[in-house]
């Protein structure tokens, strides 16, 4: 765990200024600088969102990094991108990536058994037919784990607007009250990775924009 020692540092920080109850996305280098705070001020969410992802996260690893960084936090619920890191692994033996994920969901529900957890698959801009499969597997172990799935391929428009509304009419109308919204996780997940796909695209268009050298 030295490679990762800054970034447990850091978040250990953090987790002091955090509230408990949240939702918490965990995942590896892509997820790392997603904003989720400013997702969910933009939405206007009645919850709060942390993000607490590592570089180069390995499914083998992550359940020390949660018990490090994570279950401090007492969380509602967790989004689990884990597995892009463990591509080579999972061509070489799906059985015993399947038994580490499925030990890791186990580890996680030990602490806490109302826990919510989403399982999101891993993205694959170049259809390899070996990511396809070990999302077929995620797919699998969340639904054998009664656990949620999120297929972050199919990202929708990011539209903070249509979901500030939502948020609005549901609370004007008496069916929720603050801070107890239980949103779907693969709602939440939802918005976290059209806002993602969103900045991304951003980028490349800026990227685009830049004029050429040579």
């Amino acid at each position: 765990m030295n490679s990762f020692s800054n970034e447990v540092k850091n978040y250990k920080a953090m987790n002091h200024l955090a509230a408990k109850g949240a939702v918490v996305l965990f995942g590896g280098n892509s997820d790392k600088n997603i904003p989720v705070l400013e997702i969910a001020e933009s939405c206007e969410l009645n919850f709060k969102i942390y993000n607490r992802s590592f570089s180069r996260l390995s499914v083998s690893d992550a359940a020390d990094y949660f018990d490090e960084c994570i279950q401090p936090l007492e969380p509602e619920s967790v989004l689990l991108h884990i597995g892009a890191s463990d591509v080579e692994s999972f061509r070489t033996n799906p059985g015993l990536f399947d038994q580490t994920y499925l030990a890791l969901i186990s580890h996680i529900k030990q602490t806490n058994k109302k826990i919510r957890i989403a399982v999101l698959s891993i993205a694959n801009p170049g259809k390899s037919e070996v990511i396809a499969d070990m999302n077929r597997h995620l797919n699998a172990i969340a639904d054998s784990e009664r656990c949620d799935f999120y297929d972050t391929s199919r990202v929708k428009v990011w539209n903070p607007e249509a979901t500030r509304q939502m948020n609005s009419f549901l609370y004007t109308q008496g069916f929720v009250e603050p801070l107890k919204i239980k949103k779907p996780l693969r709602d939440v997940a939802g918005l976290i990775y059209s806002y993602a796909s969103a900045m991304q695209e951003s980028v490349d268009e800026e990227y685009e924009r830049m004029p050429q050298v040579g």
